[in-house]
């Protein structure tokens, strides 16, 4: 057995390891089992931790659980915000499509995006039209024009 000082950060994870799982073995993860054990084989500072740990459960495995108040359990549910209903209606095609709370936040977001929308659509088309003339654009003009293209398809033969 080793006499060096246990480090503090494998102190507070040790001590940590207790207050989650107590000090069984059997309830620890099986992950820190090893380094724990190897821990408190290695260190008196980490048998002195667990043992303290241990009597605590030893403690609590002795001492029997209160029964539930009646009174506490009544105290609990009257302080609780009861639910209220806003409208006495049986439930319709709105609360089976929307069976959350409000329905006006979402709505109202969805308006005020649909309203920005035509806003944006309406105030500035010029955005949306100020293009380049494409290369088929400017084919299709010189073919409809019939100027510079010339017509060598005889009619009804174009695929």
């Amino acid at each position: 057995m080793s006499h060096s000082n246990l480090s503090s950060q494998d102190r507070d994870k040790l001590t940590f390891l207790f207050d989650c799982y107590g000090a069984y073995i059997h309830h620890w993860p099986e992950e820190k089992r090893d380094w724990a054990l190897s821990l408190i084989e290695q260190h008196p500072e980490a048998k002195t931790i667990r043992d303290q740990a241990l009597e605590l459960d030893q403690l609590l495995d002795q001492s029997s659980a209160e029964p539930d108040s009646a009174h506490l359990v009544s105290s609990i549910l009257a302080q609780a915000p009861a639910k209220t209903s806003q409208n006495s209606v049986k439930p319709g095609l709105l609360s089976q499509l929307w069976p959350y709370e409000s329905i006006w936040r979402p709505l109202s977001a969805l308006t005020t995006a649909g309203i920005f929308g035509i806003l944006l659509g309406t105030s500035s088309p010029n955005l949306l039209y100020q293009q380049e003339i494409t290369e088929i654009e400017s084919a299709y003009m010189e073919f409809s024009l019939g100027d510079s293209f010339p017509n060598s398809f005889p009619e009804g033969e174009i695929d």
